[in-house]
């Protein structure tokens, strides 16, 4: 029995390296299974292969949607292999891409706990930590005024005999803590994400909560009496993104009229007013499209004709509060809505023109854009405006092509509701000229815009393409948003025969031909769907790793330096040469705001009197509070040490240490330095840092470098959070060393 035993097990293993070098995936997962099995003494000789295998098996299988079976099979394989770290950070990349944070988390956790260094796990735990929990739940909650405002609200409609009380997608139930606190008889609080209910349910548990019924669902499933026992006499509802609408809050609070709220009930909020601006802004401009006017000045690219916009149906979001903005007209109200007003709210639930407005022109400028923000009525006294500096509320921004305007010139902004969204634009009235008429107009991805409207950079490529127009280049693989490098080389380097550049986006490959057909050169382009299918060896590669958030792409199989370095010839040009990763330590307030939640930002306000004249000023001054309701600890569960996607409108800090070397990144490569700040001294008036702030330095060639953290950027930055560890450091006199460790590209960063 054992032979025969032995023998399946010999040919099992000869037909799994087989079908493996033949890259038959599936049989070969299905041989190792057999082998493990049968076998468990050669488990860890075929350990290896094996997940090698089973990573490419779940990735076909995947690419079919056939994610049941990539689940049995991870499933089945963690049964013989419960910790190898890199089956259950794979098994967990599976879950975040079918949208399941929350399971994902699970494997990582026992990734990391098997193999506490393997950076990839810890990435990904990162990155369910924000699919679990959404990052702007954390500035919310600690934007202190919002806060205050809706308590004060809250304690007097309940004072005013609005005492039952339904509280609409109620996030940590912070708004019901507050009814419950005011001397509510009964609150239900309704959320939908199953993280936040956890979040909500542990909340109320701390807090006694008794007489807060949690229901699981959307407001517009609510029925009576099997969830609430009757109509309520006060809703409260915080379901606003920065277009106003953008969470569907009109067609919930549409539903909680006709269903749940009593006919002498009140809304919390009454009302908002939304306000309306044409605005003069370079960081919307180079974010929101390209004119190629700076850009034809040093680049021997044709692009007459052309111009490009952002590829946004609505409207995109940015923090403009440390932004330079120009307001061409003044702010204008542009619509009011109520809450409390059925027929209001029927009204804005059908798609279609809500407001047409004339306005002039105040002074010469250029319009990049429309931006709206709101004024949220909490009741007759108290507002919420969002265009306040410390608001956690971001702008709506509706991209356009940037227009020259002079003083007293009419324009015509428009606003609509499209499927249950804001969409604002603008015509100009009786204006004699138009400095922009262009005849191709492409509306592509923000990577593409950001890339091309960073002018440093793109004059460092141009440099670098002409300084290659000499040496005999055939063909260039270029991986960039706008493969400018290859584009350049193929106009002005008389053996270039081909580019390949690998994009889906339709719009995208017609903007690019369109650029050939001017430049003379559309027979020379070739788009991939795959790196792979390039037959032949190149003579120069541009490989593009940046990621527009601030970090190196996902390295795979097909994109990689040792993938490309296959495709190059021997004595290729590989770009760029080097990358580093550079640091320097700040202080910032705003930081950490982004990151975890404060309970003092959150604590009962019962023993403020508001002087509702000037409520931002009561708060501040009068803010004493002793009751916590310990939410913290909760969300705080889901905090990131790591933000990403950051640029110099989102915060302000103060630099405290010179500009450091961290480690140049080599994908394949497990390295790790330590880097010593030095001695930072610790005195009464002095800030301490509380964060890294990481960018990237790009040797392209040896004259040609390139710093990614300045204003333009093609990419934003990234910043490590590390508060109490470098306060204990500095305070215990040390001198302050930073750990950095780096392993397929990714990057931890750690106080020594």
């Amino acid at each position: 029995m054992q032979k025969e035993l032995n023998n399946i097990v010999e040919k099992s293993l000869q037909k799994a390296y087989d079908h493996d070098r033949t890259g038959n995936v599936g049989k070969a997962y299905a041989y190792y299974t057999v082998v493990a099995e049968l076998c468990p003494r050669k488990r860890s000789e075929i350990e290896e292969a094996f997940v090698d295998v089973l990573c490419q098996w779940g990735i076909q299988l995947a690419g079919e949607n056939r994610f049941a079976d990539v689940f049995l099979c991870y499933k089945r394989s963690l049964d013989i292999y419960p910790n190898n770290s890199r089956m259950l950070n794979n098994f967990a990349a599976h879950l975040l891409r079918n949208n399941d944070p929350i399971e994902a988390i699970k494997f990582l956790k026992r990734a990391l706990q098997a193999n506490p260094n393997f950076l990839p796990a810890e990435r990904n735990l990162q990155n369910a930590f924000s699919m679990a929990v959404d990052r702007w739940h954390f500035p919310m909650l600690n934007d202190k005024h919002r806060n205050a405002a809706f308590e004060c609200v809250i304690r007097k409609r309940i004072a005013q005999g609005y005492d039952t009380v339904l509280d609409v997608g109620t996030g940590t139930g912070l708004l019901s803590l507050y009814a419950q606190n005011a001397g509510a008889k009964q609150i239900y609080a309704c959320e939908c994400s199953p993280v936040m209910l956890k979040i909500a349910k542990k909340v109320f548990e701390t807090n006694d909560a008794e007489n807060i019924i949690l229901l699981p669902k959307l407001s517009s499933d609510l029925v009576i009496p099997t969830d609430i026992r009757e109509r309520v006499k006060l809703v409260v509802t915080e379901t606003f993104d920065a277009g106003l609408f953008g969470e569907h809050v009109i067609p919930s609070m549409i539903s909680v009229h006709l269903n749940v709220l009593d006919k002498n009930g009140i809304v919390i909020p009454m009302g908002a007013t939304l306000y309306v601006a044409a605005v003069e802004c370079e960081y919307i401009r180079n974010k929101s499209a390209v004119i190629f006017d700076k850009i034809k000045h040093f680049c021997p690219l044709n692009f007459d004709n052309i111009s490009v916009l952002l590829d946004e149906e609505y409207y995109d979001t940015e923090n403009l509060k440390n932004v330079d903005v120009t307001y061409i007209v003044e702010p204008t109200a542009f619509f009011t809505i109520n809450f409390n007003d059925l027929s209001d709210l029927q009204q804005f639930n059908i798609d279609g023109i809500k407001n047409i407005i004339n306005i002039t022109c105040k002074c010469n400028g250029t319009i990049d854009g429309l931006i709206t923000w709101f004024k949220l009525h909490l009741d007759e006294e108290i507002t919420i405006d969002t265009s306040e500096k410390k608001s956690c509320w971001q702008v709506a921004i509706f991209p356009t092509i940037p227009k020259l305007l002079k003083k007293d010139d009419i324009i015509i902004i428009k606003g609509e509701m499209l499927k249950g969204k804001l969409k604002c634009s603008y015509t100009l009235n009786n204006c004699q000229y138009d400095n922009y008429d262009y005849k191709f107009l492409y509306r592509l991805p923000k990577e593409v815009v950001t890339f091309l409207n960073d002018i440093e950079y793109i004059k460092l490529l141009t440099e670098v393409s002409k300084s290659f127009v000499n040496k005999e280049i055939h063909s260039i693989l270029d991986t960039s948003p706008f493969p400018i490098y290859g584009l350049i080389l193929l106009k002005e380097n008389k053996y270039s025969e081909v580019l390949y550049y690998k994009n889906e986006n339709i719009m995208f490959q017609q903007f690019i031909k369109q650029i050939a057909e001017q430049n003379g050169f559309k027979n020379k382009l070739c788009v991939v769907s795959k790196y792979n299918h390039i037959k032949h060896s190149l003579d120069t590669i541009f490989i593009h790793d940046f990621d527009i958030k601030g970090e190196l792409k996902d390295y795979n199989e097909e994109h990689n330096h040792e993938f490309f370095r296959c495709l190059l010839k021997p004595n290729g040009i590989l770009l760029p040469e080097q990358i580093f990763f550079v640091g320097q330590l700040v202080f910032s307030d705003d930081l950490p705001n982004m990151v975890y939640v404060e309970d003092k930002n959150l604590q009962n306000m019962s023993t403020i009197t508001f002087n509702t004249s000037n409520f931002e000023k009561g708060i501040h001054n009068t803010f004493n509070s002793t009751t916590s309701y310990g939410i913290a600890q909760y969300i705080n569960e889901f905090k990131i040490n790591q933000i990403f996607d950051l640029n110099s409108s989102l915060y302000l800090y103060e630099p405290l240490s010179d500009v450091n070397v961290l480690i140049e990144m080599r994908e394949n490569e497990v390295a790790e330095r330590v880097i010593n700040f030095g001695k930072i001294s610790a005195t009464n008036n002095k800030l301490l840092p509380n964060a890294l702030v990481c960018w990237y330095k790009v040797r392209l060639t040896l004259n040609h470098n390139y710093d990614t953290k300045r204003n333009g950027s093609f990419m934003n930055h990234t910043a490590i959070l590390l508060e109490d560890e470098l306060k204990n450091s500095i305070l215990q006199g040390n001198e302050v060393c930073i750990k950095v460790q780096q392993a397929e590209g990714i990057i931890r960063i750690k106080v020594k």
